[in-house]
């Protein structure tokens, strides 16, 4: 069955709340808070497939990144913890 894309973000989200717990530094923190906010207003979209659904999410995620302003440094961040994020849970 493939998965949808609520279940999918749920998924994403589980692992940036235990990679926040785990978190040592403020910016950690705040990667994980940033990518979990952005999951959260996501996961309401209509859609099934786990490569389809993090298609979809780099591509808001740089949409947002850009219109508010994140610095290139936090973007890089932020774009890095994704990617090691979404790679890791299959």
């Amino acid at each position: 069955m493939t998965m949808t894309f609520a279940e999918r973000a749920d998924q994403l989200c589980d692992r940036l709340r235990d990679m926040e717990h785990h978190a040592e530094e403020g910016d950690q923190l705040f990667y994980c808070a940033y990518l979990l906010g952005l999951l959260g207003l996501h996961s309401s979209v209509e859609g099934e497939g786990q490569e389809e659904f993090d298609r979809a999410f780099t591509e808001i995620l740089q949409e947002t990144l850009e219109a508010e302003g994140v610095t290139d440094e936090d973007q890089d961040n932020i774009k890095a913890l994704w990617v090691q994020v979404y790679s890791t849970v299959v």
